[in-house]
C-alpha cells in the first residue's frame, strides 16, 4: 500500500468513523510501517489533508456544485487529499495528483465514480492555472468573502471558533493565533533531571548526530529535522521527554518540594506525571536545581532519603499502560497508576495530597495545529457539556489538598468557559489564586500580555508560532486552617 492510498484509509477513519487524527496515524504506521520516502509523504499528506480541510471542502464545493455531504464519503476523501496536493503542495504536479487519484478510485472498486474525480480535478487544474497559481487561485477565492468567513477560508477554521475568540478574547491578535496554528514547531523535549544533567543530554544527543537548540524553558531543548525523537537512543534510556514547551511550563510552575505526595488526577499519556515524578526524583537525589534554580538547589540539600508519592490516575483503563511505559522508561519509583473516575469523589484521598494536578478534559483548541481534526469535531455544545465535567473534576481536587497544599488547573484550549471560568469557580471554593504571571519567562509573559492572556485567576497562553501550543494555567492554595 502506497503512501497515497494509506492517507486515503486514515482520512476515512478521522472524517466518516470518529477516529482521532494522532491515533489513526499510529495504528496505520504500525500496521503497515513505510519508511523513509514514503513515511514522510503519508504524514505530510494526512495532517495537510486535515489541517486544510475546511478550505479543502468549500473548494470542492465550489468545483463540483455540490455540498460537500452529498459527495460519497470514500470519493471526497480521495479529492480532499487530492486537492491539499495541488492547492498546497509545490512540487507534485496537478496531473500526478490527478492520475494518481483516479488509479485509486479504480483500484478499490469505484471505477463507476473515475470519471466524476478526473472531471473535478481537471476543473480545478484548469481553474488555478488560469489564476495564475495556488496561491492566486485562493486569493481570489478569499476577496470574494468577508471577516469571519474570509479568516475562515484561508485558515480552515469554523466561524464559530473565531467568533467565540472575538468575544473571550478582545484583545487578542486572532489572525496570529490562526498563522501560529498553520505554523510547524520544532519538537520540544524536556529535560528528565535525575536522568542526567543538561550537558550530558546534549552531549548524548550530539553523539547520536542530532544538534539541539536551546527551548523557551531552561529544561527544555528544541529539535528539527529529525524524523521521530522516540527513536534516539537518549530518549530510550530516559534521558528526555517530548512535550510542548506551554505543557512543560504547567509543570515547572508547581512549587514542588521534598518528600511530596503528588495526585495526577488526569494523567494518561503519563506526561505530567513523569515531570512531577522526575523532579521529585532529582530533588530526593540532591541533582535538582542544576540549571540555576537556587530555591531547588537549596531544597535538595534536604532532600536526600526523602521518599515521594505520585499517585496517576486516568479513567481510561486502555491508557494507564501508557503511563507506565513513561514512568518506567525514565526509571522512576514511587508512581502508582489506578484506573478512576476523576469527577467521582474517593473518600480516601481527602486531604491527602500536597499538590493536586488536574489537567481536565478539554476541547483542545490551543493544540488544534498538532492534531487539526479537533477544530471540525468540536461543537460549541461540547463545551458547555465540557465544562460541566470540569467543574466536577476540579470540586473533587479542591477535596484532595491537603491544608497548605496546591492545586494546579490546566487544559490545553482557548476557551474562557473552560478556562478563567473555572478559575472562578474553583476561588469560590475557598481557594486563593497564585499569582503565576510573575513566575513566566519574560518572552511568555510578554506574549501572554499582548494577547490579553493576563489578568485573571490564571494565565491564557496563546498559540505562538514556531514557539508554543495554547495553554491555560491557573495555581491555588488552600488555607492552612480551611476551617478556620
Amino acid at each position: 500500500m502506497n503512501a497515497r492510498e494509506l492517507v486515503w484509509e486514515m482520512l476515512t477513519e478521522v472524517n466518516e468513523r470518529g477516529a482521532l487524527s494522532h491515533e489513526a496515524f499510529a495504528a496505520a504506521m504500525a500496521k503497515h510501517g513505510p519508511e523513509g520516502a514514503e513515511r514522510a509523504l503519508a504524514a505530510q499528506l494526512f495532517n495537510g489533508t486535515l489541517e486544510r480541510q475546511l478550505t479543502i471542502d468549500t473548494v470542492l464545493e465550489r468545483q463540483t456544485g455540490r455540498a460537500i455531504t452529498g459527495i460519497k464519503p470514500k470519493i471526497r476523501n480521495l479529492l480532499r487529499m487530492s486537492v491539499y496536493q495541488m492547492l498546497f503542495l509545490q512540487r507534485v504536479p496537478a496531473a500526478v495528483a490527478c492520475n494518481e487519484a483516479v488509479s485509486l478510485a479504480k483500484k478499490r472498486g469505484l471505477a463507476g465514480l473515475a470519471g466524476f474525480v478526473n472531471g473535478t480535478l481537471r476543473g480545478l487544474d484548469r481553474a488555478v492555472t488560469g489564476s495564475g497559481g495556488q496561491q492566486e487561485y485562493l486569493r481570489a477565492l478569499a476577496e470574494s468573502m468577508e471577516g469571519t468567513r474570509r479568516l475562515s477560508f484561508l485558515y480552515s477554521v469554523p466561524e464559530w471558533i473565531l467568533e467565540q475568540w472575538r468575544k473571550d478574547f478582545p484583545k487578542a491578535d486572532i489572525e496570529a493565533i490562526l498563522q501560529a496554528a498553520l505554523t510547524e514547531n520544532a519538537v520540544n523535549i524536556r529535560l528528565n533531571r535525575s536522568r542526567g544533567s543538561m550537558e550530558e543530554l546534549i552531549a548524548a544527543l550530539e553523539k547520536e548526530g542530532v544538534q539541539p537548540s536551546p527551548g523557551v524553558l531552561d529544561n527544555c531543548l528544541c529539535l528539527k529535522g529529525i524524523g521521530n525523537p522516540a527513536a534516539l537512543s537518549a530518549y530510550r534510556d530516559g534521558r528526555f521527554s517530548i512535550q510542548d514547551t506551554s505543557a512543560v511550563l504547567a509543570g515547572n510552575l508547581l512549587p514542588l518540594a521534598p518528600g511530596m505526595k503528588v495526585l495526577d488526577l488526569c494523567a494518561a499519556p503519563g506526561g505530567k506525571t513523569v515531570h512531577a515524578a522526575d523532579e521529585l526524583a532529582a530533588l530526593a537525589a540532591g541533582t535538582a536545581g542544576e540549571q540555576g534554580d537556587e530555591p531547588a538547589s537549596q531544597a535538595a540539600g534536604d532532600a536526600e532519603g526523602q521518599a515521594y508519592e505520585v499517585q496517576a490516575r486516568d479513567v481510561s483503563v486502555g491508557k494507564l499502560h501508557l503511563i507506565r511505559e513513561q514512568v518506567s522508561r525514565v526509571k522512576l519509583s514511587g508512581v502508582h497508576c489506578e484506573a478512576a473516575d476523576a469527577s467521582v469523589y474517593d473518600h480516601s484521598l481527602e486531604g491527602w495530597a500536597d499538590i493536586v494536578i488536574a489537567d481536565v478534559p478539554c476541547s483542545g483548541l490551543g493544540v488544534i495545529g498538532r492534531k487539526p481534526d479537533i477544530k471540525y469535531k468540536t461543537k460549541p455544545e461540547d463545551i458547555t457539556a465540557l465544562a460541566e465535567i470540569q467543574r466536577s473534576i476540579a470540586t473533587q481536587a479542591v477535596r484532595y489538598v491537603k491544608p497548605g497544599g496546591y492545586l494546579s488547573y490546566s487544559t490545553c484550549t482557548v476557551a474562557r468557559a473552560e478556562n478563567e471560568d473555572m478559575a472562578a469557580y474553583i476561588a469560590s471554593l475557598g481557594m486563593t489564586p497564585v499569582n503565576l504571571a510573575e513566575q513566566l519567562p519574560q518572552s511568555m509573559r510578554e506574549a501572554c500580555e499582548r494577547q490579553g492572556g493576563i489578568g485573571g485567576a490564571g494565565v491564557q497562553i496563546f498559540p505562538e508560532q514556531g514557539k508554543w501550543d495554547g495553554f491555560y494555567i491557573a495555581g491555588f492554595r488552600k488555607a492552612d486552617n480551611p476551617e478556620g
